[in-house]
């Protein structure tokens, strides 16, 4: 007999349930951490939209507050006018 090269072609090892499940539990894993940060994300967002309205109704009440005291000198200025 004589010696020959030839190939030699292996088989993949067939992909175990422990493999399957593996790899499904780490995408489970990716999946509950991105909407983790995602909800996180959406609470501070939520905190700044908070932060801005509240310093708007503040700016608000103050210009109320500021024409109400205006309101108020010039109906005294109006009376003393009268008298």
């Amino acid at each position: 007999m004589e010696n020959k090269d030839c190939n030699l072609h292996i088989m993949p090892s067939p992909i175990s349930d422990e493999d399957i499940t593996a790899l499904f539990n780490g995408i489970l894993k990716v999946i509950r951490k991105k909407s983790e940060l995602d909800s996180r994300a959406q609470m501070l967002n939520l905190n700044l939209d908070n932060e801005r309205l509240i310093k708007a109704l503040n700016a608000k009440q103050a210009e109320c507050n500021r024409l109400k005291n205006e309101i108020i000198f010039l109906k005294s200025q109006l009376s003393e006018y009268k008298n």
